[in-house]
């Protein structure tokens, strides 16, 4: 049986996924077709996962990886050129990307490249970039109109969070102790500061 490794990614804005739903959904339905030696599953912002898909990379050839599963294009990348060229080099180590959402291979059976696949996997990434991008025009557009009625953003300086709003604020801190994370483990997963998990922390336990 040929060797796989799932690839789940979410940004730590993106409330609504969860990388654990990505991996049973990929175990789910490619268990039974490939070996799979590995899940990879980490909290980043698909701007700026360079240095992950090269983990990825790297790993996949040092350990025979036949396919690298995904459940969709925006898991491997927000930006268009990383997206490309993450397929690209996997093509050049005859390693076949899979885009569960689309059941798109990279690479044919014989290991040669999936023209076709290629030319979808470029509109795809192309429409995954531009939805971004609306994401943040819209955003942006709101935080404008909001200053421009007066509005103010930010936390009022004399108005003091309570318990329950810090906690829902910062849930995905919550998840990971609950998980029984390190400290460590979740300033990496979720870009926040020692001082804000200590204070998490502490919270839950009171």
């Amino acid at each position: 049986m040929e060797k796989a490794i799932t690839i789940s990614r979410c940004s730590t804005t993106e409330t609504r996924q969860d990388v654990t739903r990505q991996t049973s959904d990929l175990m789910t339905k490619y268990k039974s077709s490939y070996e799979i030696i590995k899940n990879f599953e980490y909290y980043k912002s698909g701007l700026s996962n360079d240095e992950q898909l090269s983990e990825i990379i790297s790993y996949a050839i040092s350990n025979n990886i036949d396919h690298i599963l995904f459940t969709e294009v925006s898991r491997i990348a927000r930006r268009v050129i990383e997206i490309l060229l993450f397929i690209q080099d996997c093509t050049k180590c005859k390693i076949n990307v899979v885009i569960d959402n689309y059941n798109m291979h990279s690479l044919n059976a014989d290991k040669t490249e999936n023209v076709i696949t290629k030319t979808m996997l470029q509109i795809g990434a192309a429409f995954a970039e531009m939805e971004l991008k609306q994401t943040q025009q819209r955003l942006n557009s709101g935080r404008a109109n909001y200053i421009a009625k007066g509005g103010r953003l930010g936390r009022n300086k004399d108005t003091k969070e309570t318990k329950e709003q810090i906690l829902d604020k910062h849930r995905d801190v919550v998840k990971f102790l609950k998980q029984g994370q390190s400290i460590r483990n979740i300033m990496k997963l979720t870009e926040k500061s020692s001082a804000t998990v200590q204070k998490v922390k502490q919270l839950i336990a009171t």
